[in-house]
């Protein structure tokens, strides 16, 4: 008991610390504090992606810039519709067709490599189209492709059921998600196909076609994880679970024997996840392991997924770990001594898998965060770590955080990044937004990338081009193949957008 008062009290101070220093005596961060009293609306859709403004219609069309959450891409488009029916999808391909304009497809704009937008293309923001339907007599939902998966949650826990596979995050669109495969921490689930039914999609020549694993075969395999390529996904039926209750565990170990530990401590979970410690003595040394398991509990336990409120102090501790190695040793003591003071013992599976994203907001015109993923085969788990530890330092990489997570065998996606079972490395970098913080994050993932190779490793392609041509064909096989089948439906390439405008041979 008296060490448990002794870290509250440690807390305590360093938490006075932080406001004090790197809060309240800089009028620029102040905002911060501002954010103790904020509450998003609930209904409102979060990005931390730039908010575009103009909004046109199919009558008048008013040109636009269009960015993602990387701040890296800015795309300037004839026009941003927000469709709210079919009709208007309809209208806008008509549109373009008419005009021989592209179209380009956004949700929450958090895919960072070109894949949200495309040059002078008439841009469909999805996030409008959003109504949602459960169906009690087989227990799915049925969902408009811009429904985020937080609306999904609220009109689920009303059913006491969840979704089963979405990203850590519940701001996202099914629609992005569909585009680029998602796959969640409930270590039981493979990645977002397995759970959906069927889909709905508006196809380059207007028409509204069904895709299931019966009925447009190869179009439902090419569009999960197809990056928007083959028309406008525009409803989603999808398989749910029941809402469990958990018993939250936390447990902390050396990464020496990261995948015996992670495996075993894990073991009847179901969600689960890892992160790691990020401060240069320590860096990927120490694992922090969260694990959800099923109780009999009789107590009422209700969701909390609103998720993006009172998160002043995470948000604090993040700008100090993006900015200084001390920051990062304050950060890794403050996860492992609060979070199991202040975390629930017990937990839905609703709110469990709505974990914020908002503190990760950055206002910085020199710098920014960027998200990359690396898909490990279960047996190289081990010989990985070390070697990305050692190709961090030895770029200078400015890593802010990793979470690990399970995902199981893939085999229906094309672009599967998952064809066996595998952990997903989950890294967030901190980057200079000039030549030569680009040049250096570009020459450290082409040596990963290469290592990826040597072991049959994924680099998640949602995320940047900062991988060679010969490498990402090298690593997807069968891209030529989902390119192929693009020219088969959509030949004069309606649907576009600038990862494929770089990628295609």
């Amino acid at each position: 008991m008296n060490n448990k008062r002794q870290n509250i009290a440690v807390i305590f101070l360093i938490t006075v610390i932080i406001i004090k220093f790197l809060i309240w005596n800089d009028n620029n961060q102040k905002w911060i504090i501002k954010d103790v009293y904020y509450q998003h609306p609930i209904d409102e859709p979060l990005s931390i992606a730039p908010q575009p403004t103009l909004i046109s219609t199919t009558d008048e069309l008013f040109p636009a810039t269009i960015s993602d959450a990387s701040k890296l891409y800015r795309v300037e488009v004839e026009g941003i519709v927000q469709p709210k029916n079919i009709e208007q999808i309809q209208e806008t391909v008509q549109l373009a067709k008419d005009e021989k304009k592209k179209i380009s497809m956004s949700g929450a704009r958090h895919s960072m490599g070109g894949q949200n937008a495309f040059d002078n293309s008439i841009h469909l923001d999805m996030r409008e189209f959003n109504n949602i339907q459960y169906n009690q007599e087989d227990q799915t939902v049925t969902v408009q492709s811009g429904a985020t998966w937080k609306s999904i949650q609220n009109k689920l826990s009303k059913h006491n059921r969840s979704v089963q596979v979405m990203q850590d995050s519940n701001i996202f669109t099914v629609g992005g998600s569909i585009a680029v495969n998602a796959h969640g921490k409930d270590p039981n689930f493979s990645t977002l196909i397995h759970t959906v039914n069927e889909f709905q999609l508006v196809n380059a020549e207007g028409e509204l076609i069904t895709c299931s694993r019966t009925e447009n075969p190869e179009l439902f395999y090419a569009v999960h994880g197809g990056m928007g390529l083959f028309g406008v996904v525009t409803q989603v039926t999808l398989n749910t679970n029941p809402n469990n209750i958990y018993q939250t565990k936390l447990e902390l170990f050396d990464s020496k024997d990261f995948l015996h530990n992670m495996e075993q401590s894990s073991a009847d979970s179901e969600l689960s996840e890892a992160h790691f410690s990020m401060d240069q003595d320590n860096l990927l040394k120490e694992v922090l392991v969260y694990n959800y398991k099923p109780t009999n509990t009789t107590k009422d336990v209700e969701d909390d997924i609103t998720g993006e409120n009172s998160i002043w102090l995470r948000k604090a501790i993040y700008r100090l770990a993006r900015n200084s190695d001390w920051g990062q040793k304050v950060r890794w003591f403050l996860e492992k001594n609060l979070s199991p003071i202040i975390d629930p013992e017990l937990t839905t599976r609703n709110t469990a898998m709505a974990v914020p994203v908002r503190f990760l907001e950055l206002d910085d015109p020199n710098s920014t965060d960027i998200l990359q993923e690396y898909f490990i085969p279960t047996d190289k788990v081990d010989e990985f770590i070390p070697k990305y530890r050692q190709l961090l330092q030895k770029h200078n990489i400015n890593i802010v955080n990793t979470t690990v997570r399970k995902t199981l065998a893939d085999s229906e996606g094309l672009l599967t990044y998952s064809p066996q079972e595998n952990y997903g490395f989950v890294s967030y970098y901190k980057i200079t937004k000039d030549q030569k913080g680009q040049e250096q994050m570009q020459t450290f993932v082409q040596e990963l990338m290469d290592y990826l190779l040597e072991i049959d490793g994924k680099y998640y392609l949602a995320y940047n081009n900062y991988y060679t041509q010969d490498q990402i064909h090298r690593m997807y096989p069968k891209l030529q193949e989902l390119f192929q089948l693009k020219q088969k439906y959509d030949p004069q390439e309606l649907f576009n957008n600038q990862w494929y405008e770089n990628h295609k041979i």
